[in-house]
């Protein structure tokens, strides 16, 4: 098979590219050796390479108008067409790949979300705890978590503030997985973090609910009680002999920290394990950007920001750095304006430019919806646009903004010809 050096401003869809003039280790691409099938593909290979080696391979499969739409839309060609037709064919590509994404992560979060709410209830009035689905639900969302870690995170940012425990219960096993995933953890183990964090605040349903949810701040008294529910729920679990001792020891120890001062038992340092601190940072982040009975939630950069500060006494710096590497600089999820003075949420990071995320453009600087919604690269779309700024200005609170990320999603779900779920 003949391989032979091409510039990649001259890649075309359906070349096969066989090396890159970079290791494959720590480029964003996955396989080594792969077919060019699509728009991204080649903005990535753009991003990434100066050239690469291509092989002789037949792609009888590949559509001639997209090749030739491909060539007359690649980067640094001349004509005014050549750029918008570039920038119009990749949104397309990302809207399609978050659509379709996104129905199957939806779907595996709403049937995570019925199933804790079944699971609540249960603890609540006394009844037996289905392990067994817990652990098939797990299985399905390390399943897609792991194909999309992304997507999952956005749902994340999906709130209702009158159902916080049952659907914290479910980010927090999202977060958890993803962030096991982020540190290199084996599929066994990510469904063992996964269980731990899904059941971590089962106790809570042995909490009155006067102090449960209660709008104002908890009395020393009420503290103690509410304390109380890493044991119980512990408790709970290990009474049906059917959880693995990893999950019961998250569901116990989630809120202990190495300086010692966290509960039930005040462990210190290595007494704690990893897995254990995963889930508490977790637990933390999402509770603290999420909208409570008794405070509203702080936007996704101030949260990291504030757990960073205190990640020494908490969880450890190293670990808190790699939450924040996991999650992004700007949260997947995040609204953000842009130097243009552009509204986007942010849908996917870019590993190779942390500062510049890929967003779906929602209003411009006028306050004008974008119809139909753009998606694109800040990266790309600031070595195509020279004449506008299209960093990321400062994040935006929904509320401030007058955003409703739900109705973005289920619009975005419309757009790909589904039915709406709730999500």
């Amino acid at each position: 098979m003949s391989k032979h050096k091409v510039d990649v401003a001259d890649l075309r869809f359906g070349m096969y590219v066989a090396e890159l003039d970079r290791p494959w280790v720590g480029s964003p691409f996955l396989f080594q050796g792969f077919h060019i099938r699509s728009a991204e593909d080649l903005e990535k290979l753009h991003r990434a390479c100066k050239f690469v080696y291509v092989e002789d391979h037949d792609e009888p499969d590949t559509d001639a108008h997209t090749i030739r739409l491909s060539v007359n839309a690649r980067p640094g060609s001349n004509p005014n067409r050549s750029r918008s037709e570039w920038q119009r064919i990749a949104s397309e590509e990302r809207r399609a790949t978050f659509q379709r994404e996104f129905r199957r992560v939806a779907a595996v979060r709403a049937g995570t979300r019925r199933y804790v709410r079944k699971l609540l209830t249960d603890v609540r009035f006394g009844r037996s705890v289905d392990t067994e689905a817990a652990k098939q639900v797990v299985t399905e969302m390390v399943d897609r978590i792991t194909s999309d870690p992304d997507t999952a995170l956005w749902l994340t940012q999906l709130r209702n503030m009158h159902e916080y425990t049952a659907q914290h219960c479910v980010n927090v096993a999202v977060l958890a997985i993803a962030f096991a995933a982020h540190l290199g953890y084996a599929r066994e183990q990510l469904q063992l973090i996964g269980l731990g964090a899904l059941f971590h605040d089962i106790g809570k349903m042995r909490v009155p609910p006067h102090i449960l949810d209660k709008a104002g701040p908890l009395t020393a008294e009420e503290f103690e009680i509410m304390k109380r529910h890493p044991v119980d729920g512990y408790e709970i679990l290990k009474a049906t002999g059917e959880v693995p001792v990893q999950a019961l020891q998250i569901v116990r120890y989630h809120h202990e920290r190495i300086s010692g001062r966290g509960y039930p038992e005040g462990l210190r340092g290595e007494q704690i394990s990893t897995a254990v601190l995963i889930v508490a940072i977790c637990d933390v982040y999402d509770a603290l950007t999420s909208d409570r009975s008794y405070h509203h939630g702080i936007p996704a950069d101030q949260g990291l920001h504030a757990m960073y500060q205190l990640s020494a006494e908490n969880f450890g710096r190293e670990l808190v750095q790699e939450f924040i590497k996991c999650i992004g600089i700007y949260p997947v999820g995040s609204i953000v304006e842009l130097g243009t003075g552009a509204l986007g949420v942010v849908m996917t990071k870019d590993p190779l430019n942390k500062l510049q995320p890929v967003v779906m453009l929602v209003r411009d600087r006028h306050g004008r919806e974008y119809r139909p919604r753009r998606f694109v690269s800040l990266a790309s779309q600031s070595a195509l646009d020279l004449k506008n700024d299209w960093r990321v200005r400062r994040v935006v609170e929904p509320k401030d903004c007058d955003l409703d990320l739900k109705r973005l999603a289920a619009d975005e779900l419309l757009r790909g010809g589904h039915q709406v779920m709730h999500v």
